[in-house]
C-alpha cells in the first residue's frame, strides 16, 4: 500500500502501551528489515479496519476498550 503524506496524528501513549507497540516493532523486525514504531500503527489500523468490516470484531467491544482505558 503506498504511503500517502498526511498530517501526522500526535498520540498520548501510556509507558504500558509504548512498551507495547515497541515489543511488536521488536518481534515483526528480522536482521534483514527493522520495522518502526509507526508501521506498527498503520499494521494494526489496517487489521482493525479489516476485522470490523469482516464482522470479526465488535464496535462495542472496541469502545468498552477505550472507556475502561480512560478510567
Amino acid at each position: 500500500m503506498p504511503k500517502k503524506e498526511k498530517k501526522r496524528l500526535q498520540v498520548i501513549l501510556s509507558e504500558e502501551q509504548d512498551a507495547l507497540l515497541t515489543r511488536a516493532a521488536y518481534e515483526l523486525s528480522s536482521p534483514e528489515r527493522l520495522v518502526s514504531k509507526s508501521e506498527v500503527v498503520r499494521l494494526a489500523i489496517e487489521k482493525i479496519a479489516k476485522e470490523l468490516e469482516e464482522g470479526r470484531l465488535e464496535l462495542a467491544e472496541l469502545l468498552k476498550r477505550l472507556e475502561a482505558q480512560e478510567e
